[in-house]
């Protein structure tokens, strides 16, 4: 049995990938659902971790087409 991660520590993971490159400038991230389960966490705490990486720039939400990395994300 896994233990989910927290909403911090999902963002805090997002981050390093995006900053490691495994998602780089401008590219699509995966769905609340395929992120949840790669996590082992509910949608609602996924979007909770979103939430956090918009407010800091990190990630771009666009209605109807998804989350994107952002142009140039802060280090």
């Amino acid at each position: 049995m896994t233990i989910p991660m927290g909403y911090r520590k999902i963002a805090a993971d997002l981050h390093a990938r995006i900053q490691q490159g495994e998602y780089p400038p401008e590219s699509r991230l995966p769905t609340y659902a395929e992120l949840a389960q790669l996590y082992s966490a509910s949608i609602s705490t996924v979007q909770r971790a979103v939430m956090l990486l918009q407010a800091q720039g990190i990630i771009v939400g666009v209605q109807g087409a998804g989350l994107y990395v952002a142009e140039a994300p802060p280090t």
